[in-house]
């Protein structure tokens, strides 16, 4: 059995796109991430004894990661929700003056 599982490289490499990508702007499906996570987890435990140090660093570390992604997917959603009220507004307040034009 390997020192740490394989898919730890592959999530860490992951979340680090996913996040550059979400703070440039772009949306991001991050399903399945979840998934990838638990199995992740699931594979440490199976890990000798003598790995399990080295491992929870590394799982502290992925933790640290996904509290950043977290952090970037709040910051995006409430940017998008104030340029939907904003947007919002802006028809209401053309669809009011096209209303009174009229009157």
């Amino acid at each position: 059995m390997t020192a740490e599982p394989a898919n730890l490289e592959l999530v860490s490499d992951t979340l680090s796109t996913a996040r550059a990508a979400i703070e440039a702007g772009h949306l991001v499906d991050m399903s399945g991430l979840d998934l990838a996570v638990v199995e992740l987890c699931a594979a440490t435990l199976q890990l000798p004894p003598r790995h399990h140090g080295r491992a929870a660093r590394k799982l502290a570390r992925l933790a640290e990661d996904l509290s950043a992604l977290a952090q970037a997917l709040t910051t995006q959603r409430e940017g998008l929700e104030r340029v939907a009220e904003a947007d919002a507004r802006q028809r209401a307040a053309g669809a009011y003056a096209a209303e009174s034009a009229q009157s």
